[in-house]
């Protein structure tokens, strides 16, 4: 089974700073996987090992985040066996149709392939669009909030889908585009082997796909949410009475 695994790279979340007037500084932030992403990777290589199968990773982005020989081996450890990137730095990839028209053309030019598997998110925006509208892009059956797959025969899939208060089991024909739920495993981490071995996978850049157009959403601005200050309500005594002003306080700031 070919497998490939659609992963975002991301800026490392716990070390971006804050300025005072609540914008973001993202200057000299590290880049990692989004933590969405580490599931499907993981996924894919569960998969693999069931198969016998072979996982390609494939990530969008600009040169700050793809670049990095760091953030490729980190990739190329969970699983891969190689991985292949369009990387444009005229395009910020914050517009999830964006992102998935160029994943959409990238999948299409790694010839046939049985599932292509994506995160439920991004660490950063976590829209939970790109895999769907990829899916979409390529004309094949989707599945997203996926939550165990299990192969089920030659050209076929059974996979779990969880939903408010119920658990689906669908069969699902390839090829097909998955969006995996955090809930699916938790991700192993690499051993010192697969790292060693990550620096020797091949690694290929794509063009940038022609048909991607102009973007269908701008960010124009992205501030920090506001600091307030704790507030903190003390009622005294004890008894029945306490207990009556402290229902009453939680019925007038409706908590």
């Amino acid at each position: 089974m070919k497998i490939i695994v659609c992963c975002k790279i991301v800026p490392n979340e716990e070390e971006i700073k804050v300025l005072p007037d609540r914008s973001l500084d993202l200057s000299g932030t590290p880049w990692k996987i989004s933590q969405y992403d580490l599931n499907a990777l993981e996924s894919g290589r569960q998969l693999a090992n069931e198969t016998k199968g072979s996982v390609t990773a494939l990530s969008v982005g600009g040169t700050a985040a793809l670049d990095s020989t760091k953030v490729r081996k980190d990739v190329l450890s969970r699983g891969a066996d190689d991985l292949k990137l369009v990387i444009d730095d005229s395009r910020s990839f914050s517009d999830s149709l964006e992102t998935a028209k160029a994943l959409a053309a990238a999948v299409r030019g790694c010839g046939e392939f049985d599932v292509v598997l994506c995160g439920m998110g991004s660490s950063d925006l976590y829209l939970q669009e790109t895999g769907v509208q990829a899916g979409a892009l390529l004309g094949l059956p989707t599945v997203n909030n996926v939550t165990a797959i299990h192969p089920a025969g030659d050209g076929l899939l059974e996979v779990e889908r969880t939903l408010e208060d119920e658990v689906e089991t669908l069969e699902v024909t390839l090829p097909a585009v998955l969006s995996v739920s955090s809930e699916i495993n938790v991700p192993s981490v690499p051993a010192m082997r697969e790292i060693m071995r990550a620096g020797k996978k091949p690694v290929a850049v794509l063009d940038t796909p022609s048909e991607l157009g102009g973007v269908s959403l701008e960010m124009l601005e992205q501030l920090a949410p506001e600091q307030q200050e704790r507030r903190q309500e003390v009622i005294e005594g004890d008894g029945d009475e306490a207990v009556e002003a402290l229902a009453q306080f939680l019925k007038k700031e409706c908590l």
